[in-house]
């Protein structure tokens, strides 16, 4: 039988990396793209299908070729994994109109790109399904988060807009909302242990999520979730944009 086959941009982050493992496992051929092939080398261990398509998921062309290459190289197409994007944390006033951009397109295009080039293939095979990167900060207010909710905020907005424009075509479109997860992007927040506290404390569980918790999410949405499902926002930020932390005192 032959495998299916899941795209995933941002295989070599941690988020990417591990939806590309548990892929792996569940029997689906990994097409891995990303900026730095070098980032691919702990997510493609043991992994038994794997091909490496390096590119910039912000670059028009570059995710025209490698969509055009999945489908002649491997016949089908059948799922999308969007695990790219960025942190920026600052107040507005003190955020520049390039920076706002920069995070803008970091992480909206990505998510436009793989909707765009992908979907024409998966109308043919008459299903697919896509999987996109919100944050908790598109569904609660934040301070200092105001580029990268506004980008996250448009991700979903996109996502929402494409569910419903193919959802009669058998592709099924799902965003993930996580709140901050330990992964490489956000070693900065979790440099040392007053930061990570702070930031442990945020979130009604008490900690910060990890990369293989969220990536179960997408991989189940890959390949378990129910055809019926499409449009959804998935938070999965340890009760962050829900709930809030309950005050604990010494008695």
């Amino acid at each position: 039988m032959e495998k299916p086959v899941v795209w995933i941009l941002g295989a070599g982050g941690g988020v990417g990396g591990c939806v590309a493992q548990q892929l792996s496992a569940a029997g689906w051929k990994i097409v891995a793209s990303g900026r730095d092939p070098e980032k691919f080398g702990a997510a493609s261990q043991g992994t038994a299908d794997w091909v490496s398509l390096p590119l910039d998921a912000c670059d028009p062309q570059q995710m025209d070729a490698g969509a055009k290459k999945i489908l002649e190289d491997c016949g089908r197409l059948d799922a999308v994994v969007v695990a790219v994007g960025s942190i920026f944390l600052k107040p507005l006033h003190a955020t520049t109109p390039e920076q706002f951009s920069e995070t803008v397109n970091a992480n909206l295009l990505p998510a436009f790109h793989a909707l765009r080039y992908s979907i024409p293939g998966m109308m043919r095979q008459k299903g697919g399904r896509v999987v996109l990167f919100s944050s908790a900060a598109a569904q609660v207010g934040m301070a200092n988060h105001g580029a990268i909710s506004a980008a996250k905020s448009a991700v979903e907005g996109l996502a929402l807009a494409a569910s419903s424009t193919y959802a009669k075509r058998g592709i099924r479109i799902n965003t993930i909302a996580p709140g901050l997860t330990d992964t490489p992007m956000a070693e900065s927040l979790l440099a040392d242990e007053s930061r990570r506290a702070i930031s442990d404390g945020m979130h009604p569980v008490g900690r910060v999520g990890r990369a293989e918790e969220v990536a179960k999410v997408a991989s189940w949405l890959v390949s378990e979730a129910p055809d019926w499902m499409t449009g959804q926002v998935i938070g999965v930020d340890g009760g962050l944009a829900r709930l809030r932390s309950q005050e604990t005192r010494k008695v």
